[in-house]
């Protein structure tokens, strides 16, 4: 009798731990915000990249991820007296290394488009593409509630004008809502 009492509290333990993990089916909604220092004509200005994401697990490892994304190189200072903004949308695959109850850590590879209202010659604004490659993880907070961190190396091309826009490693924070 006692070892089924065992073998009974093991498999309800067990049981929670698997529905509490991010499943396959499940959506979740994230915003998060990194840093965004830049130099232009020699002067430092600080802005901030806001990116919004909507993420659709298709298996207990795999999701699809649409981020859509904002930029600003003088949110804070503004010290060359050049401000630009960028757009756009990049759809990314993330695979969960680690998918456990409490948190999570993924891989990410993206590609996507966007635009800047960085004015040249006669152009408003010019086109680019962003590739990104990182990682992340989800730490739960709440029932639905996670604190997001992730660290994506992107580059953006832009290719209106042919030059890379902006390069390297962003450190995302912000929270995700599984709905």
């Amino acid at each position: 009798m006692k070892s089924q009492r065992i073998v009974l509290l093991i498999s309800l333990f067990l049981s929670c731990t698997v529905f509490a993990q991010l499943e396959k089916g499940d959506q979740l909604f994230s915003i998060a915000f990194a840093p965004y220092p830049t130099t232009s004509n020699g002067e430092k200005d600080f802005g901030v990249i806001a990116k919004a994401d909507a993420e659709f697990l298709f298996t207990n490892r795999f999701s699809l991820v649409t981020s859509a994304f904002y930029s600003n190189n003088t949110t804070f200072n503004n010290a060359s007296d050049i401000s630009f903004n960028a757009f756009g949308v990049i759809p990314s695959l993330q695979y969960y290394f680690v998918n456990k109850e409490k948190w999570t850590v993924y891989g990410l590879v993206g590609y996507g488009f966007g635009f800047t209202d960085r004015s040249f010659r006669s152009s408003e604004n010019s086109a680019i593409t962003v590739g990104a490659l990182g990682a992340g993880a989800h730490y739960k907070i709440g029932d639905k509630w996670y604190l997001k961190l992730q660290l994506p190396y992107f580059k953006a091309q832009n290719i209106s004008f042919d030059f890379t826009e902006v390069e390297g490693v962003a450190p995302f924070i912000g929270v995700s809502y599984l709905l």
